[in-house]
């Protein structure tokens, strides 16, 4: 399973100044499996979701309103590597017997359910309340999950065979690990409906950037807008750092006064 390659913070680029000083961004990159499985449109999406900033997407969704979209009460598994994805939810309550021989007569349990019905480039997403006692999913399921092209798991709760799923090309986010099941403490109660992840809401079908410090929620409708938006304030921001690096005062360079804006169009041969 390791030549499943997941989307990863696979290396760094060396930015040099007059200054002397060295500044290393992060080079991200799709993994081939997944990007391979992508509808045309999805892969122009997800490809943009790779690359944005996620502090930059995040000032867009902040403007329109959404400021309740960073999730930062989780533990990243891979601390260099970096999630994107189409949330898929699952929801947990504690157990009641009644309920629970009521809802697993119907269908199996929802981590087997989202393991097997998952599509390229999703993220299982589960809201288990942040109850730490029962892990809601393990190394066998998430098996399934990633041959079916699955890239992460964001869980509000815990997971069992930490080891053996970090083993695997996937970027995973919980409260901690767990060795006992999920019984008897929860029960999977809801699939595909809305979901708490901390503090945030997240919907199916969200997309989701995540990186060590935490995992922003992006409403599917706003996505190719505050994407576009936080690349180009990326590429004015990339020039920033070049005079800063070069030994130009901030002021004036950051924010751009009118001749600094002059020069980075200038440098785009405007």
């Amino acid at each position: 399973m390791r030549s499943l390659i997941s989307f990863a913070l696979i290396g760094c680029a060396t930015v040099l100044g007059q200054t002397g000083l060295k500044m290393e961004a992060p080079t991200r990159e799709l993994s081939p499996y997944v990007l391979e499985r992508l509808g045309e449109s999805d892969r122009d999406l997800f490809q943009k979701l790779a690359r944005a900033p996620l502090e930059a997407v995040w000032s867009q969704l902040v403007s329109k309103g959404y400021e309740h979209c960073f999730i930062n009460e989780l533990e990243a598994l891979h601390t260099r590597r970096r999630l994107v994805g189409r949330a898929r939810t699952i929801r947990y309550l504690p157990t009641r017997p009644d309920l629970r021989e009521e809802i697993y007569s119907k269908r199996k349990q929802l981590n087997y359910v989202s393991a097997e019905e998952a599509q390229p480039g999703d993220v299982l997403v589960f809201d288990a309340g942040s109850d730490t006692r029962s892990a809601v999913s393990g190394e066998i399921t998430t098996v399934r999950f990633l041959a079916r092209g699955g890239t992460g798991l964001v869980v509000d709760g815990a997971l069992r065979d930490v080891p053996e799923i970090a083993g695997m090309p996937l970027q995973v986010y919980q409260r901690r690990g767990q060795a006992a099941a999920v019984r008897p403490h929860l029960m999977s109660v809801d699939y595909q409906v809305p979901v708490r992840i901390g503090n945030v809401t997240v919907r199916p079908g969200d997309l989701l950037i995540g990186e060590r410090h935490g995992i922003l929620v992006i409403p599917a409708a706003l996505a190719d807008e505050v994407l576009d938006a936080a690349l180009a304030k990326e590429d004015l921001e990339s020039f920033q750092r070049k005079l800063l690096l070069e030994g130009r005062s901030i002021y004036g360079v950051y924010p751009p006064d009118e001749k600094t804006r002059e020069e980075y169009e200038a440098s785009r041969g405007r």
